[in-house]
């Protein structure tokens, strides 16, 4: 949603509400990447005040502020076989239980973190039918402040007797071991699972675009844009869970790249009311091959969309949109790296998963002017 008025002939004043990054995805909770996670959702909504001023006939800068408020979920199962048995050295997996048993469904959920940032732009125009504009969005830093809760999901495994676990913990070994008591005390207050704080801290990265806009007759106007997005500040995500020592909060790595977008547009006055639309988008994805999992496991995309503006009256237009996505198919891992994996080691052995998208998406735009 967007409100502009204009102050003087040369002063316009603005503000708006958008998202400019977010994601939400979801799976079953017996696909194989529950345990990267299975009910995700990540937002981040911008309000920016702004001001633009006409400083020469061709030339009209504007700049803003930006403050964006952010909430996230994020929702996976815990894996008993990699995790180390109470006063061991070893693992349950290492004792025999098998790989990916769930044992704990564990929510992770922050709202209502701030943080501040600002825009600049310039628009530029040297002919009547030619306009350059530019604009910049900073880096903004949101840090997320939430409760952590995990629910015991029973394993129903018993050991029989003589098993390792038995003998590793001193129990007597002539019994057969049920593994869900021995795992309870693990979700007590205070716990390793119990329930408690849980904070993270995200930099929404920092945009660059460029654009040109020309038209050779009223009737026609022909755009094309390019945009870059400062993804490589997504480099490594801390999870600091207030029960666990520092040295045992989970450190997701995340490595992401630069990308680059472009984009296409035409748009045609077919009469006074009737405004035809059409265009073409390719942008890269931003997660290299050994980071893609369930939790976005976004890539190489093309867009094309269309639409039609209808003036209802003077002040009173009405728009709607139409976008179809398709991203390119793309290897990914429904299981956590082991430390110390380097990135060929992750693409060869865990990259199990192909993932497979494409989206419809349609808008509706009114605008009014008084």
């Amino acid at each position: 949603a967007y409100v502009t008025y204009g102050v003087t002939p040369q002063l316009t004043a603005g503000i708006g509400f958008f998202v400019p990054y977010g994601l939400g995805t979801k799976w079953p909770d017996t696909f194989e990447g529950r345990f990267n996670g299975y009910d995700n959702d990540l937002r981040s909504l911008y309000f920016q005040p702004t001001l633009a001023y006409q400083v020469h006939p061709m030339i009209a800068i504007g700049a803003g502020f930006d403050f964006a408020l952010g909430s996230v979920t994020l929702t996976q199962r815990v894996d008993l076989s990699v995790q180390g048995v109470p006063g061991q050295t070893v693992t349950f997996g290492n004792l025999g239980i098998p790989f990916h048993t769930d044992f704990a469904d564990v929510k992770l959920e922050a709202h209502n973190a701030t943080g501040f940032g600002g825009n600049f732009g310039v628009l530029f125009t040297p002919h009547e039918a030619v306009s350059i504009g530019a604009r910049y969005l900073s880096r903004v830093k949101l840090t997320y402040n939430g409760e952590a809760t995990f629910e015991q999901i029973p394993t129903n495994i018993v050991l029989p007797p003589g098993n390792p676990i038995s003998v590793a913990l001193g129990l007597d070994p002539t019994q057969p071991l049920p593994i869900d008591p021995l795992l309870t005390a693990q979700f007590a207050t205070g716990a390793p699972l119990g329930a408690q704080t849980g904070d993270a801290s995200i930099t929404m990265p920092d945009q660059i675009s460029v654009g040109l806009a020309v038209s050779p007759t009223n009737a026609l106007t022909v755009l094309a844009e390019w945009q870059w997005v400062h993804w490589a500040l997504f480099d490594t995500l801390r999870l600091d869970f207030g029960n666990l020592d520092a040295a045992d909060d989970p450190v997701l790595t995340e490595s992401y790249q630069n990308t680059n977008g472009i984009r296409l547009g035409l748009e045609v006055m077919a009469s006074d009311r009737l405004t035809l639309r059409g265009g073409y988008l390719h942008h890269q994805g931003a997660a290299p091959p050994e980071t893609v999992t369930p939790l976005l496991p976004e890539g190489t995309r093309n867009e094309f969309t269309g639409g039609l503006g209808f003036r209802i009256s003077d002040r009173i237009t009405a728009d709607v949109a139409y976008q179809y996505i398709r991203q390119y198919k793309r290897r990914g891992r429904v299981a956590e790296r082991e430390p110390g994996m380097t990135a060929t080691e992750v693409i060869n052995e865990l990259n199990s998963g192909l993932y497979k998208f494409n989206a419809h998406l349609f808008g509706v735009t009114l605008t009014a002017a008084f």
